[in-house]
């Protein structure tokens, strides 16, 4: 009997040890799915907050205080002669209607980041709409994208409002801003909408924001 209890030893302790094994697998599997679900979700509020600090710069892109190369030239709002086919941001009704001509002559619902579309786009709520538009986007430059360049994006999208004349054009301004994250796939598709306090003024006021999905 004794000799019998001694044989069954060795496989208790391996089963014992297989358990345990097991067991640390399980704990181990555990902990790694819950840090890379912690990953993942400090890489979406990171492209969150990225994409929300790409309205201003885009805010400062309207009104004229962006520093990017085509503020220097001031390009961004001046239509310029009949030479050129920049696109710009319209004052007046004439402007808009030339920018337009612009945009459906190059082929492009946008260019450099400026949009004129006729019709709200159904198509403009979905976030893979835009993440196939970058070539049309203007790009935040690194000084203004902590991740550097390509991480980035912004259009602006005019809309006449209803009230609209010659004489008196006032826009609403849709902003759509891409930005992507560390890891792969990630990304923020934010879009928010600003209007003027006057026609001309350099201030207004934030009307919505939401975040684009499919």
């Amino acid at each position: 009997m004794k000799h019998h209890t001694q044989g069954l030893s060795l496989p208790t302790v391996l089963v014992m040890l297989a358990l345990t094994s097991m067991a640390a697998l399980l704990a181990w599997r555990n902990v790694w799915v819950n840090a890379q679900l912690l990953n993942a979700e400090a890489d979406l509020l990171r492209t969150q907050h990225k994409a929300q600090a790409v309205l201003p710069v885009a805010l400062a892109d309207i009104v004229g205080n962006a520093s990017s190369s085509y503020a220097a030239a001031n390009l961004r709002h001046t239509a310029g002669d009949a030479t050129q086919t920049h696109a710009f941001f319209p004052n007046t009704l004439s402007d808009y209607d030339l920018l337009r001509q612009r945009l459906k002559a190059s082929g492009t619902p946008c260019s450099a980041g400026i949009c004129a579309p006729n019709t709200l786009n159904a198509n403009a709520a979905q976030a893979s709409y835009w993440k196939t538009q970058t070539a049309t986007a203007l790009a935040v430059g690194t000084a203004d994208s902590p991740d550097g360049s390509n991480t980035a994006w912004y259009w602006v999208e005019v809309f006449p409002r209803a009230n609209t004349t010659s004489s008196s054009a006032s826009f609403v301004y849709r902003i759509t801003a891409l930005t992507t994250g560390v890891m792969p796939g990630s990304s923020t598709v934010l879009q928010a909408i600003w209007t003027r306090d006057n026609n001309t003024s350099p201030t207004g006021q934030w009307r919505s924001w939401h975040v684009l999905h499919d």
